[in-house]
C-alpha cells in the first residue's frame, strides 16, 4: 500500500517524499497505521522497490491485496499523479467503510464518483465480481485498467482474450463499443482495445489506440473508435481463410466439434460461408463463432424450406446453454443478443428477411461446398459484398 496514517492522523504517501524527507521520517521513528483496518504498518523505502507501507500480517486487513508488485504500485501512483495534475478531485487508496473496499484511486467528476482499479495480477473471478457489486451498491462507477503485461498481442489488431480478461470489458452506453484498458508504468503508455470482436478460443480483434499519459486528459478515455468496415472485413477475410485450412486440434472442445461434424457427414472445410462470420457481441457466447453458428445452420436454418419462417425465440432456445450469464460482465451496461446480430447479417446478405419483429423468413438456399477452393472463393465473395455494401 502507498499510503498510511501517521501518529498525528496525517495521510503519508512515501513514494512522493524526497530522499531527505524519507531519512527524516526514519529518524523520527514515527508509527503508522493502515487507514482501513487501523493495524500498524511498516514503512519500506529501499532502493529497489517503490517506497510503500506493508502490514505485519497482510491477511489481518480485509482490504489488503497480497503480493502487490512494484509494477502495480508504480502504475497506481502514476495514474493518481496524472489525475491530480488535471486538478481533479482524486484520492489515493481511499477506504470505503460502507462496503469495506479500498479502490486504488477514487475520483469525483461532475458529482459522479468513479473507482479506478489498476489490476496487474490474475485473481479469482469471484473477487472481481464481488468488488464490482460493492461499487454498484455504493453508487460508484468502476473503471478497471489492466497491467500491460496481461496484454498478449497476436497481430496488429489481434490479441488474446481469455475468460479472465473478458471480466474487464467495458461498454458505457449502447452507442459506444466494448473496450479494455491497459497501462504500462515503464513506458507510461495507455493502451485501449476498442470495438472488440471475439472469435473464440481466446482470440479477439479490436481497434488499438496507444497514447502516453502525458498526451491525454481523463475525458479522452471515453473517446472511442470503431472498425472501419473495410478494415474489419479484410481482417476477417484472413481469419476465414485461416479457419478453413489450419490444422485440426486433436484435443478439447474443437476435436469434439469436428467429431460432431463427421457424424453428420460434414467437414469444416466445406461448411457454408455464413458459418464463422463476425458478430459484435460474440463475447457473450461460451462457444467459438464457428461452433454455435454451424449448429444453427446445420440443424435449423439449412433444413428450413424456402419461404419457411423461424422465430428468434426458437433460435435462442437452441443456444441458451451456451450463452454466458450477464453477471460475469459487470462493466457492460447494455447487452445485445449475438443470435439477433447473426440473423441481421443473414438478412443483409439476402438469406432471410425479417417479416415481423424477431420473425424471419428464408429467401435463399444455404450452400455447402465440395472443395475447399470453392469454399474460400465464396468466403472472398462474401467479404466483397460487405466491402461494397451490396446486399
Amino acid at each position: 500500500m502507498l499510503q498510511a496514517k501517521s501518529s498525528g492522523g496525517e495521510l503519508i504517501t512515501l513514494a512522493t517524499l524526497t530522499p531527505a524527507e524519507l531519512k527524516q521520517l526514519k529518524l523520527e521513528k514515527q508509527t503508522f497505521t493502515c487507514p482501513a483496518c487501523g493495524n500498524r504498518v511498516i514503512p519500506k523505502a529501499g532502493t529497489k522497490l517503490i517506497p510503500h507501507f506493508a502490514h505485519h500480517h497482510a491477511d489481518a486487513c480485509l482490504t489488503s491485496v497480497n503480493g502487490e508488485s512494484a509494477y502495480h504500485e508504480q502504475g497506481k501512483l502514476l495514474l493518481y499523479q496524472w489525475l491530480k495534475a488535471q486538478q481533479l478531485q482524486v484520492k489515493l487508496e481511499a477506504y470505503l467503510p460502507e462496503i469495506q473496499q479500498r479502490p486504488d484511486i477514487l475520483l469525483t467528476v461532475n458529482k459522479k464518483t468513479i473507482a479506478i482499479e489498476y489490476q496487474c495480477a490474475r485473481i479469482p473471478p469471484e473477487v472481481i465480481i464481488k468488488r464490482n457489486n460493492g461499487y454498484k451498491r455504493a453508487g460508484i462507477t468502476p473503471i478497471w485498467i489492466m497491467g500491460e503485461q496481461l496484454l498478449k498481442r497476436k497481430s496488429t489488431n489481434g490479441f488474446k482474450l481469455d475468460s479472465f480478461l473478458q471480466l474487464f470489458i467495458h461498454q458505457f452506453t449502447s452507442a459506444t463499443p466494448p473496450n479494455i484498458y491497459f497501462f504500462c508504468p515503464h513506458t507510461t503508455q495507455l493502451i485501449n482495445f476498442m470495438d472488440i470482436y471475439s472469435v473464440g478460443n481466446g482470440l479477439a480483434f479490436g481497434v488499438i489506440q496507444i497514447r502516453t499519459l502525458q498526451a491525454i486528459q481523463f475525458p479522452e478515455l471515453f473517446h472511442f473508435r470503431n472498425f472501419e468496415r473495410q478494415t474489419l472485413w479484410r481482417i476477417w477475410k484472413r481469419e476465414k481463410a485461416r479457419f478453413r485450412i489450419r490444422p485440426i486440434k486433436q484435443f478439447g472442445t474443437e476435436l469434439k466439434w469436428h467429431k460432431w461434424l463427421y457424424e453428420k457427414g460434414l467437414h469444416r472445410d466445406f461448411l457454408p460461408t455464413i458459418v464463422h462470420i463476425p458478430v459484435p457481441s460474440q463475447h457473450f457466447m461460451k462457444q467459438p463463432l464457428w461452433e454455435w453458428q454451424s449448429k444453427l445452420v446445420i440443424e435449423i436454418l439449412s433444413p428450413l424450406p424456402l419461404g419457411g419462417t423461424i422465430s428468434l425465440n426458437r433460435l435462442n432456445a437452441v443456444l441458451r446453454q451456451v450463452q454466458h450469464p450477464q453477471c460475469i460482465f459487470p462493466l457492460i451496461k447494455y447487452f445485445t443478443n449475438p443470435v439477433t446480430e447473426y440473423m441481421q447479417l443473414l438478412c443483409q446478405l439476402g438469406y432471410f428477411r425479417e417479416t415481423t419483429p424477431n420473425q424471419y423468413q428464408k429467401l435463399s438456399p444455404i450452400s455447402f461446398f465440395s472443395t475447399v477452393e470453392d469454399a474460400i472463393k465464396a468466403d472472398n465473395e462474401l467479404t466483397l459484398k460487405f466491402l461494397r455494401k451490396v446486399w
